[in-house]
């Protein structure tokens, strides 16, 4: 009985229900969204990675493992130990593989860039043992021939027969004579591949001729993977491993899903919860508005004799349909939003390696109940109110919404302001952040209704003089009702105060950076440092580095080398320096010790590392490097900034015997006084055109240029939380089309005595508005204060120093007029419906 009841109820209001169901689908339509973007992805890049490996059984590499980072490379292994794994019984075929650095230079004299790793290596004859097909041309027979992946065919316009340029990373001048597919794809993700024949990888790839990367295995048909590894571990010294295919497959799906996938997943789903908890505020608002409306509905049912327990739990079958109805658009929504969102993502230039759209069983077990259960804890609270509504009420023209205000919500929403505020300016770190934030935003919205009232007359006095009527209509309506105007705009509140943190954030950390960067920086140019695509790693060759020393007014240069090994068997991301002159090119604010002339066995360590791991000047640590040699090294400085070097310093004497790519991730220039920047600039860039003309800056080029891929990520973060702020005007349009459906009979007493339809479109567009500005305005305080509490709390030493609190107005005053614009549009339907009500049906309504 009470489910057909609750149906008919649903059908007989379509529009509250088409305005309840909307909220719902699209909070879970994000959430769904995210969940199949990260398994198509996952699946896409999983798959990827098992074409890769698919025909081979066993890889024999390094044993060491330095980090497990997807992609990255081991050290090498003895070129000789390729004959001794053929000799195995049960081997079919054994291949060397040779993998490294390697870009391809465009007609234009520029590097081709992608979103992926460039690679060059070697091209391996047997099918089986590599993923790549050629698609035109022939294998590379000769050390100046390579066959290149059909994506960066594509890319430059190249085809066999163009004689090209490869960084390896130095200049290597090669004849392309094929192109070749990554399976059925153009390429690896976003990457790029360059294949030459053995004798050219060992000469131009592998540093060390008598070294392979790894051992590519097949095995005799029938032959268990596992027995074969076990086999040839027995045949190869204790520094080199034998894994299984399978093993070794399953190991990099892993560091991929450990890694990116993991970080990228948990990206996606903080908004998602955004957008759900905004949904949940504006979908309680909705069912209060319906249950003031349906007080004399629910008395009259009271008076019949249903039971209070009746009316609740038709008020919970009715959110219950509506959560399982929305929740499945939502689910299906999510589809299309993924989509969306890979190609929002591909716009900034950040393509991901998504084969069509994956949709999993787990996506709607997830979304489907997390829907309802939203949907049913927003409903909670307005359906137990509901049934409190006596039997008498029925026979009195009890109003749709009590205005008197309880002094209880009042006295707690201040303690909870007052507890929020306090401990956000006294307290610190992130207990206090965690405690200041949901304590202010809850003392906001218990109080809310009565600063409406206590605030909402003086802030509105001038509107009827401004706009006559219809101002002075919407001034009254804004402030009979305040629990209600509250409510409408809380949904806004959330969504601009969210928005405002992170502004503040992303602000303050650029400001921070560049500030910092500046303070670190002591050269005057720097030669790459951040990709021309944003995203994709990469470097140049020591050559160049080498020749900009030379320039006649460059005084002092040093290459930035990657040199990820173990620091006392703990994975450190460390930087290879010429420490000789790192005092002239960086400003590391020295604390003790010194940071030059490191010498093969010395190691610079920031303060915040030094204390973390409990090390003063003179303790002694073991690093392991990625060809398993160890060595210690002895902490001979500590220093304060880490912008640019990170934590840990090593001079490049000690990392080079132990690299086996020369790749300089960076190049800082220090100009003798009085020497012309721009001249120096213009040589360098010469220089630079035959090593792939690499980006060269003066040091606020080089600012901006890590600043603008920060900006980058924060507009992909504005365009996520933009779901938010609909989801807010969504729900401010269903609270003022239920307003006017409830003052239908005001309404058409207004036209009767002379209101002309477009004085009460127009008061009920200026409601809408006032609504959305109040709501813009309270959050843009609110995540002003929070922010800056953040900015405190996780600011700390960053890079050296504590954030500054910087504050982007024009980008919040955008936000602020967006959200009042936005308040005006959602009105305006609302409005033209109430306009076009007829005069005597309006005014006989009840």
């Amino acid at each position: 009985m009470l489910i057909r009841l609750s149906l008919a109820n649903l059908w007989a209001r379509k529009r509250r229900l088409v305005g309840l169901s909307l909220a719902v689908l699209l909070g879970t339509a994000f959430l769904s969204g995210a969940l199949v973007l990260a398994d198509t992805l996952s699946s896409s890049i999983g798959g990827l990675i098992r074409d890769s490996g698919a025909g081979t059984d066993v890889v024999v590499r390094n044993a060491t493992a330095v980090t497990d980072r997807p992609g990255s490379q081991r050290g090498g292994i003895d070129a000789a130990l390729v004959d001794r794994v053929r000799a195995v019984p049960g081997v079919a075929a054994a291949e060397p593989v040779i993998q490294g650095y390697g870009q391809v230079v465009g007609k234009d004299g520029k590097a081709l860039t992608g979103n992926g790793p460039r690679t060059a290596g070697n091209w391996v004859p047997d099918p089986a043992l590599t993923p790549y097909r050629l698609a035109t041309g022939r294998a590379p027979a000769k050390p100046d021939e390579v066959v290149i992946d059909r994506a960066t065919a594509k890319q430059g316009h190249l085809a066999p027969g163009d004689r090209v340029t490869v960084l390896t990373p130095g200049p290597v001048p090669v004849t392309i004579v094929g192109v070749a597919t990554f399976g059925d794809e153009d390429a690896f993700g976003g990457g790029s591949y360059t294949a030459f024949d053995l004798e050219g990888a060992r000469q131009h790839v592998q540093r060390d001729p008598g070294k392979v990367g790894t051992i590519a295995v097949r095995a005799v048909a029938g032959t268990d993977q596992k027995e074969l590894a076990a086999r040839i571990q027995r045949a190869l010294p204790a520094d080199t491993q034998a894994l299984p295919g399978k093993a070794a497959t399953g190991e990099a799906v892993d560091a991929v899903e450990d890694g990116f996938l993991k970080v990228f997943r948990t990206f996606l789903t903080v908004f998602a919860v955004i957008a759900l908890v905004v949904a949940a505020f504006s979908i309680n608002h909705t069912f209060s508005v319906v249950a003031a409306q349906r007080t004399r509905e629910v008395a009259l049912m009271r008076a019949l004799g249903a039971s209070r327990g009746q009316v609740l739990r038709q008020a919970l079958i009715e959110a219950l349909l509506i959560g399982v109805v929305a929740s499945a658009a939502g689910l299906a929504a999510g589809l299309g939003l993924a989509a969306g969102l890979r190609e929002l993502f591909a716009s900034i230039g950040f393509t991901l390696p998504a084969r069509g759209l994956v949709f999993k069983a787990a996506t709607a077990l997830t979304v489907l109940p997390v829907g309802i259960l939203v949907t049913a804890f927003a409903a909670l609270v307005p359906a137990l109110r509901g049934s409190r509504v006596a039997p008498v009420t029925a026979l009195r023209g009890a109003g749709a919404e009590q205005v008197r205000l309880p002094r209880r919500r009042l006295v707690a929403g201040l303690a909870l302001l007052a507890a929020g505020l306090g401990m956000g300016i006294v307290g610190g770190g992130m207990v206090g952040l965690a405690v200041a934030a949901p304590a202010v935003l809850a003392g906001v919205l218990l109080v809310a209704p009565a600063g409406i009232r206590a605030a909402g007359g003086p802030l509105t006095a001038l509107l009827p003089r401004l706009r006559g009527a219809p101002g002075a209509l919407a001034r009254g309506n804004l402030l009979r009702s305040p629990r209600r105007t509250a409510g409408a705009a809380t949904a806004m509140l959330l969504g601009i105060a969210i928005v405002t943190v992170f502004a503040v954030f992303a602000a303050s950390f650029k400001e921070g950076s560049g500030a910092e960067t500046r303070k670190v920086v002591a050269g005057q140019l720097v030669i790459g440092g951040s990709s021309p695509a944003g995203w994709a790693g990469g470097g140049h060759s020591p050559e160049l580095t080498r020749r900009t020393a030379q320039i006649p007014g460059v005084e002092a240069v040093s290459g930035l080398r990657n040199a990820t090994s173990l620091v006392d068997g703990q994975s450190r991301q460390m930087l290879a320096v010429d420490s000789a002159r790192l005092d002239r090119l960086f400003n590391l604010d020295v604390t003790r010790g010194r940071v030059t002339a490191l010498g093969p066995a010395g190691m610079a360590v920031s303060e915040s590392a030094a204390k973390d791991r409990g090390w003063v000047l003179g303790s002694t640590t073991e690093v392991t490097f990625p060809d398993g040699a160890r060595q210690r090294f002895t902490v001979t400085g500590l220093y304060d900034r880490t912008a640019i070097v990170g934590d840990y310093l090593i001079d490049r004497t000690a990392w080079e015997s132990h690299a086996d790519a020369a790749l300089d991730a960076a190049t800082v220039l220090r100009l003798a006084p009085g020497v012309a920047t721009g001249t120096v600039k213009a040589e360098v860039q010469r220089i630079a055109k035959d090593y792939g003309a690499p980006t060269v800056r003066d040091k606020e080029g080089f600012v901006a240029a890590r600043a603008k891929m920060l900006q980058t990520l924060v507009a992909v973060v504005y365009v996520l939380l933009a779901l938010a702020l609909l989801i807010a005007l969504g729900g401010i349009a269903n609270t003022l089309s239920l307003a006017a459906h409830e003052r239908t009979r005001e309404l058409g007493l207004l036209r009767a005595i002379g209101a002309a339809r477009a004085q009460v479109r127009s008061a009920l567009r200026w409601e809408s508005t006032l609504v959305a500005v109040i709501g813009a305005a309270t959050g843009l305080v609110v995540g002003l204060f929070l922010g800056w509490v953040a900015i405190r709390a996780i600011g700390g030493p960053n890079a050296g120093a504590a954030l500054p609190f910087a504050v982007p107005s024009t980008q919040l005053a955008v936000l602020v007029v967006v959200g009042a614009l936005g308040g005006l549009l959602a009105g305006a339907r609302p409005a033209a419906r109430a306009a076009r009500l007829p005069v005597l049906r309006s005014i006989s309504a009840e």
